[in-house]
């Protein structure tokens, strides 16, 4: 299961030299290892830039909250996916999630395996409009500027095209899950 393994927990430049290596092999590096993967658990508060700290404080996360020594967490992590808030959906967005790994989904519930695909999130636009990117219109979204976030000018189409897609990442996961054999357990 995803999210199930101690590699998975922790940053990419916190993996074994071996970890590392297997996981380059699997197409990830640092972004979309530590969003993809590890949801960015294991950074530090101070470390979030503008729009990680607006999508973990959309989510109902406080500083103190955050840390190791906080057994709390927010009601939005007890929630599935259609309880959320057009506004918490587009935070857990931007920390990597989709519908069926926030709900803890089998991946074989949302992965083609004949087409070697995600089935969960298309490229094929527009974005949800259950998904409020508006809560970004102040820091930028995942590499787009301040005032050119929002669904009216971000849809999932512009995903497509290159390395830090959903697909191709969402991909990489399953390659990873599937191939977590001698690397993760070293």
């Amino acid at each position: 299961n995803l999210g199930t393994s101690l590699a998975e927990k922790n940053t990419f430049l916190n993996l074994g030299t071996e970890q590392r290596a297997g996981a380059m092999e699997l197409g990830f590096y640092t972004h979309t290892w530590d969003c993809f993967m590890n949801h960015y658990i294991s950074y530090y508060w101070s470390s979030f830039h503008e729009d990680l700290k607006v999508a973990i404080e959309t989510l109902g996360w406080t500083e103190s909250m955050w840390s190791d020594e906080a057994e709390l967490s927010p009601a939005s992590e007890s929630k599935p996916w259609s309880d959320l808030t057009p506004e918490e959906k587009a935070a857990a967005t931007r920390l990597c999630y989709f519908e069926e790994i926030w709900n803890g989904q089998p991946i074989v519930d949302w992965y083609d395996y004949d087409a070697g695909m995600n089935t969960a999130v298309t490229t094929d636009g527009p974005l949800p409009k259950d998904i409020d990117l508006d809560i970004f219109e102040t820091t930028g979204y995942a590499g787009k500027a301040p005032g050119d976030v929002g669904a009216s000018v971000y849809t999932a189409t512009g995903l497509g095209s290159s390395s830090s897609s959903y697909r191709t990442a969402s991909s990489s996961v399953l390659a990873l899950v599937l191939s977590i054999g001698a690397f993760l357990l070293v």
